[in-house]
């Protein structure tokens, strides 16, 4: 999102203000009160609303917001935001959008756009050269080590976390530089010499081109990191560019600030002479570069070739659950639900002896999950859902006895879909009412929308269609509100099921029709996968 405002240049993607041939740099939350702002500029929206937002993931005072507010407003006028007292701010100054006009690594633009461009890279290459030799002159030793974080791309499957490139890549920063003596590419040089013109491009950037940047910006260590996952259970993979080189790795952890300071620590230890000096000599993590590349290919549904590199992962180091359990997954993906559930169990014993509690019970749950999947796909006899059950059910139990709420919460929901399955609807109502006040606990509580899927497949099943039809409603609401497409896809899918059972074959097709649009929108190779199944009558079963 790129503005032209009162002959300066608003850009949000990258935080910065070009006012009077000087660029200035956004802060985070003042960033994401003005995105909101300008996004709602239609309407009135309150501080509360803002603070819902901006701070959804603290609990701060409304001076936080005021702050933002002033900070604007001495950026850019006192007039460019009405307040409207006791009711909120609006947005009123007018802003003439350029996002449009430029385009990202290659792609056509036009002869405007490509001077603009040009001008800017030449900018940022002075403003480089003058910052190296600022740098050479300031050190009689040898140049320190350089570093430069690219924005974190943003892979989870919603819109409330849109702080997280920017603010996340300050976050990596500010850690790093307090924590090493590695020198930082400040964020208004990098990203002034970054070729792209919106998030959008930049997320979807080729990334063997990354290493060709990293020489252009004459950086040691140019760092790339990706977030996936959901609330409670987050993936962040990094991939360290150096030279020629390429380093690759996946941190697992239950929130983001956490993944973010393991990323700090592990680029102090390899990189800092002072932390070299008094740690171990540097061994490169084999298996977690072989997982990372699995991942990768995983990703693609090149299931044959990820398994490989999750196999030779495993080879390194036996202690790597989580690649035991992709590996899992692409041998279930590809067919061989057995072997899938027997490396599953495998699992189970690994994260028991090891004390790695929060992979124990994800696979006492994933095994779960398969039987049930198992159960309605393949007519297998009813003992199957007792199988399932018990697997469910030590779920529940490991998630009580260490406090994983998040898991308690898949926990009750499989069992509500066992209870539905055995027709037992009013022993699966109140499991879901319970799963269902977890997850609004959540940050991000779009959890529910899975709980509200199965109340409404429940009233359906029980003909009672305006009662189902309430409860898609709500889950369409609150995965509208937090623009969620894994759970958007999820609703129209069962309401296309729930439209064939009824054979309303053409308004089954449209729910199909409109699930698959909003997987192409996503660019998620997942769910435009599951969608083309669903489509072509295609049972198939995909573990993520």
């Amino acid at each position: 999102m790129r503005f032209i405002f009162n002959d300066s240049e608003l850009n949000l993607t990258a935080g910065l203000l070009i006012k009077d041939g000087q660029t200035i740099s956004i802060r985070a939350k003042t960033l994401l009160v003005l995105k909101y702002l300008i996004t709602h500029k239609a309407k009135i929206v309150s501080k509360q609303e803002i603070l819902a937002s901006v701070w959804h993931d603290v609990v701060v005072q409304e001076q936080v917001l005021v702050q933002s507010i002033k900070e604007i407003r001495d950026l850019l006028g006192s007039h460019v935001i009405k307040t409207y007292p006791r009711q909120g701010y609006q947005w009123t100054a007018e802003l003439n959008d350029i996002s449009k006009q430029y385009s990202f690594f290659g792609k056509p633009v036009n002869r405007a756009s490509l001077v603009q461009i040009a001008a800017l890279l030449l900018l940022a290459i002075i403003g480089l050269v003058v910052y190296s030799l600022a740098s050479n002159n300031s050190s009689t030793k040898a140049a320190k080590f350089t570093v430069a974080f690219l924005p974190i791309i943003n892979d989870m499957p919603d819109d409330i976390h849109d702080w997280v490139p920017l603010q996340g890549m300050d976050y990596l920063s500010a850690g790093l530089k307090k924590s090493s003596q590695l020198q930082l590419i400040p964020r208004v040089a990098l990203l002034q010499s970054l070729p792209f013109a919106n998030q959008e491009n930049f997320q979807h950037s080729d990334s063997q081109k990354l290493p060709l940047l990293a020489q252009a910006l004459k950086v040691d260590l140019l760092v790339q990191t990706r977030l996936r996952g959901y609330p409670q259970d987050f993936q962040l993979d990094y991939s360290f560019y150096l030279g020629q080189r390429v380093e690759q790795g996946v941190i697992l952890a239950a929130d983001i600030a956490t993944a973010l300071e393991q990323l700090v620590q592990k680029i102090a230890l390899r990189f800092d002479p002072d932390a070299i000096k008094t740690s171990q000599p540097y061994i490169s993590n084999f298996s977690n570069e072989a997982f990372a590349r699995g991942i990768e290919l995983y990703l693609q549904r090149e299931y044959l070739q990820a398994s490989t590199f999750f196999a030779t992962a495993l080879q390194s180091n036996t202690d790597l659950l989580a690649a035991r359990r992709y590996l899992a997954a692409s041998y279930i993906n590809s067919g061989d639900i057995e072997q899938g559930i027997t490396l599953m169990k495998v699992n189970i014993s690994q994260a028991r002896h090891k004390q790695m509690h929060r992979e124990e019970i994800r696979s006492h749950l994933m095994i779960g999950v398969l039987i049930i999947h198992r159960y309605q796909n393949d007519s297998q006899a009813s003992d199957d859902l007792t199988e399932a059950e018990l697997y469910i059910q030590l779920t529940k139990t490991l998630a009580e006895q260490y406090q994983d709420t998040l898991f308690i919460a898949y926990a009750l929901e499989e069992l509500a879909k066992i209870r539905r399955l055995q027709q037992q609807y009013q022993q699966a109502i109140p499991l879901l009412a319970a799963a269902m006040q977890y997850h609004k606990e959540f940050k991000g509580s779009y959890g529910q929308t899975r709980a509200l899927i199965e109340l409404a497949l429940i009233a359906f099943a029980q003909d009672k269609e305006t009662l189902g039809q309430d409860y898609f409603s709500q889950a369409t609401t609150i995965a509208n509100q937090n623009g969620v497409a894994t759970n958007k896809v999820a609703i129209l899918l069962a309401q296309a099921q729930v439209a064939l059972t009824a054979q309303q074959i053409e308004q089954a097709k449209a729910y199909g029709e409109q699930a698959k649009a909003i997987a192409i929108k996503a660019k998620s190779n997942v769910l435009i996968a599951q969608v083309s199944a669903w489509l072509a009558e295609n049972n198939s079963y995909q573990v993520n």
